[in-house]
């Protein structure tokens, strides 16, 4: 048995009985089956004396199982914050890595296609020709997610990566946002233009948003460079100095360092440029070769859970179970990623603080950080375009809940401020609501020629003891043709 390839099911999988037996308790009492079978004994009866002997031969085997558990799995302990993949968990972290993602261009620019993997390599390439230290580059959010779970059903949508380095000058952000550039006008094809362009006249084609954010009372020094993608399946850059809140949620608190696989993918690339010199093979295509990861053996991946305990936050991922710590320390408290964790299926887990606690402070947070209505329509618009796309029958049942979570749990506003976000939300959710009768073709009018009365709730959401989602009242096809009759 491999420790590398099976350390990772073996945390997850100890059988209860070894779990509740330690070493030494094992050790204790095989020394005092010793002292049972001492020459005092001889007067116990044979039959007692073959059932205590028994006994000692099934205590000492399991303390040769714990004693070769312990030996193979070093990190068997279970709170401990750190794992190592599986074989299949790897396969499933080079889909990604070797899966093509279109970069969008703005105005006449090319669409490009970057894969991950040679991305990432040509980066830190870089970054050393240019003496940027990065410590190391990591998968985070909802890719690392899907990596480690075991729901066939998980999806993702932007792929991030951490890159840990030293930010404690802005001349060394400069330099990475000019160096990442660089390496993105490297992707554009030949053939579509001999021109070279600069970073800025880059930047503003490929990057959706960069933020810098340095915060000296919570000693915060972080960047982010999103490269666009129409669907919404962003290439995300962060580089983190120092940042004291990193995840959300515990099923979104995993980080994998990826550089043993960024080393494996240059040592096959090198093979493969020496073959090529010797002219063994010809017209050989790396890229479409199956066979070519399997020339060396897979490195050992390490993952790392931010939240704590890497086997409690993975047992939260595949039980869907929201469960996070202090949320009042979260940008925004937590809120829209809490309603989108619920529209998928994920339900609170009572981890010393109940699910209505949480949602109060979590409603508090958000308003503290986008007090202004206007912040708070242009926040949630982003949301919805970037983790939703063009599904609008998701984006109206996650604008419902976030609406059910808002009135119920708000605690911190003035009545009209209150009724001011709500309204808002009810807006939005009302035109997916109305877009979704017209694909369907319920009835057919335009979004532009219905009112909707003050008097009629569009629709209310409420959890059945299934905790399935039910609808109370939904207009029909023939009450909303005697609204449009009356107003004519």
């Amino acid at each position: 048995m491999n420790s590398t390839d099976d350390s990772y099911s073996m945390t997850c999988s100890l059988p209860s009985s070894l779990e509740q037996t330690p070493i030494s308790s094992l050790s204790a009492a095989s020394s005092y089956s010793s002292l049972v079978n001492c020459d005092e004994t001889i007067s116990i009866h044979h039959d007692q004396q073959q059932h205590i002997e028994r006994k000692i031969k099934i205590n000492d085997t399991i303390s040769d199982i714990n004693n070769t558990i312990t030996q193979e799995y070093p990190n068997i302990n279970k709170r401990s914050p750190h794992s190592t993949l599986q074989n299949r968990h790897v396969n499933k972290l080079c889909s990604i890595l070797e899966q093509p993602v279109e970069i969008h261009g703005q105005g006449n620019f090319p669409t490009l296609n970057i894969v991950s993997k040679d991305f990432l390599i040509e980066l830190r390439r870089a970054f050393h020709l240019n003496n940027i230290d990065i410590k190391d580059i990591r998968l985070n959010g909802g890719a690392a997610s899907y990596v480690l779970t075991n729901d066939k059903s998980f999806s993702y949508t932007d792929i991030d990566f951490v890159f840990r380095c030293d930010l404690s000058s802005e001349s060394i952000w400069t330099q990475i946002k000019t160096i990442v550039c660089e390496c993105l006008s490297q992707q554009i094809p030949s053939t579509s233009s001999q021109l070279s362009f600069s970073p800025i006249i880059i930047q503003a084609a490929y990057v959706e948003k960069i933020v810098r954010v340095i915060n000296p009372s919570n000693n915060d020094s972080w960047a982010l460079i999103s490269l666009y993608n129409i669907n919404g399946q962003n290439i995300e850059l962060k580089f983190v100095d120092r940042m004291k809140r990193q995840f959300q949620f515990s099923v979104d608190s995993f980080q994998i360092l990826i550089d043993p696989l960024l080393d494996y993918y240059e040592q096959i690339l090198k093979y493969q440029q020496k073959v090529n010199k010797k002219q063994q093979y010809h017209n050989h295509d790396y890229r479409s070769s199956k066979n070519n990861r399997y020339l060396y053996r897979y490195p050992a991946i390490s993952v790392e859970c931010l939240y704590g305990s890497f086997d409690v936050a993975l047992t939260h991922l595949n039980r869907r179970q929201i469960v996070t710590i202090s949320p009042e320390g979260i940008h925004g408290g937590g809120l829209l990623k809490y309603c989108l964790l619920l529209t998928r299926g994920y339900r609170p887990y009572d981890n010393g603080i109940s699910s209505w606690q949480l949602e109060k402070l979590m409603c508090s947070r958000f308003f503290i950080d986008f007090a202004d209505i206007n912040e708070q329509e242009y926040k949630l618009l982003s949301y919805l375009s970037s983790h939703f796309s063009n599904d609008d029958s998701t984006k109206y049942r996650y604008l419902l809940q976030l609406n059910t979570i808002i009135e119920r749990s708000t605690v911190c506003l003035m009545a009209h401020e209150r009724n001011l976000t709500l309204t808002l939300i009810s807006q939005l959710a009302t035109e997916y609501y109305y877009r979704l009768y017209d694909e369907y073709n319920t009835y057919q009018v335009t979004t532009a020629e219905v009112t909707v009365p003050n008097s009629i709730t569009i629709d209310v959401i409420y959890h059945n003891e299934l905790d399935e989602w039910k609808s109370l009242y939904t207009p029909s096809k023939q009450q909303s043709q005697l609204q449009q009759e009356e107003q004519k």
